[in-house]
């Protein structure tokens, strides 16, 4: 792993355009090589955003640098846990993710001389970079620079950035999903390859029925197979036993079953042009989505309301990418928010008027 002294100094010293257009879903990376890749996150990893420079540092001067882990028993501090900080502070409120990358960068100037310390915050970096600003290259980057090697993250990065090759050998390391929103099945059907993800959840659902038949019905959702999706979903609602979020994946499965019900009478040519109302259930609450249609086509997807915290870029890609598929078909969840994700789809779904 390359010093710290090495990284902050190329981070300084150049400097690249980042960041997608709001609401806007970026076209498929160009397939390329596992060189190709790696050159790209080296060169374009070390370099600050655009919008750097002009980011405020911003934290409680209360706060822990030296990033302790707080006694067991303690209350929930975000002026004092760095941790705690992040969660709440930073990732609950998205006018401050970009300030969370100029904090970050502060505390590797700050423990520069703690080698563990610097670690936690690369692979922080990392983190923030993948799930708040789906900034691939600079994710990857800073996962490589924590020492990381096989995680799902960098696995799903390799991916955005060109090269299926490079996740696929990530995930073949992994022989079963022990995650606990099985994100592995998922990044499989992301990757392109649905029929793996799909036999895994089935292995997964033979221990945690409720997790693993939702993430079944998900990737058959994905594909279009409505009715399969529908008797996996319903095999998530017939479960007895399960995970800690049993009643939890039994109110998504509840969701996407109502959605999916409805989905076969959708022509969106036969909709009147107009906006559109309707909610899904989400990880704390419902998700309020407006849909407007326009021409037979859908021209808008927001949400409107929602008391979800941890939604990472769910909301506008999400949406988005509904624009992009005229509908539910094709739709991934996002990565690291797939609840969010799952509600914005479920209730544009339900909106729409059915013939």
């Amino acid at each position: 792993m390359r010093t710290i002294a090495a990284a902050l100094f190329l981070f300084v010293g150049l400097g690249v355009a980042s960041g997608q257009a709001a609401n806007k879903v970026p076209p498929p990376p160009k397939p390329k090589t596992k060189s190709e890749v790696l050159a790209m996150i080296k060169k374009v990893g070390a370099t600050p955003p655009d919008w750097f420079a002009a980011t405020p540092l911003n934290f409680p001067k209360t706060l822990d640098l030296t990033w302790s882990k707080p006694p067991p028993g303690s209350p929930w501090d975000p002026n004092k846990n760095v941790g705690q900080f992040i969660w709440t502070s930073i990732n609950e409120n998205e006018a401050r993710w970009k300030e969370g990358i100029k904090f970050l960068h502060h505390m590797l100037t700050v423990n520069k001389d703690k080698p563990d310390i610097v670690k936690q915050v690369m692979g922080s970096l990392g983190n923030m970079y993948h799930d708040l600003h789906q900034d691939w290259a600079r994710a990857a980057f800073w996962k490589q620079m924590a020492g990381e090697t096989d995680t799902l993250e960098l696995a799903h990065c390799y991916f955005k950035l060109g090269s299926k090759d490079m996740a696929v050998d990530i995930l073949t390391r992994y022989g079963a999903d022990t995650t606990r929103f099985a994100q592995v099945c998922r990044l499989w059907a992301e990757v392109g390859d649905p029929a793996k993800g799909l036999k895994m959840a089935e292995q997964m659902a033979a221990s945690t029925p409720d997790a693993g038949n939702l993430a079944a019905g998900d990737i058959c959702k994905t594909m279009g197979k409505f009715p399969e999706a529908m008797g996996y979903y319903q095999k998530v609602l017939d479960a007895k036993s399960g995970s800690r979020d049993l009643p939890q994946n039994q109110k998504r499965a509840q969701g996407s079953l109502d959605a999916l019900k409805v989905a076969d009478g959708l022509d969106l040519k036969k909709v009147p042009d107009g906006k559109y109302t309707a909610n899904s259930i989400g990880y704390t609450g419902p998700v309020d989505v407006e849909v407007t249609v326009a021409g037979g086509k859908i021209t808008d997807v927001k949400v409107t309301q929602h008391h979800e915290k941890q939604y990472y870029s769910s909301i506008t890609e999400t949406c988005a990418a509904i624009i992009q598929k005229q509908g539910a078909k094709g739709v991934d969840a996002t990565s690291g928010a797939t609840i969010t994700s799952e509600a914005i789809i479920n209730a544009t779904v339900k909106a729409l008027p059915k013939k």
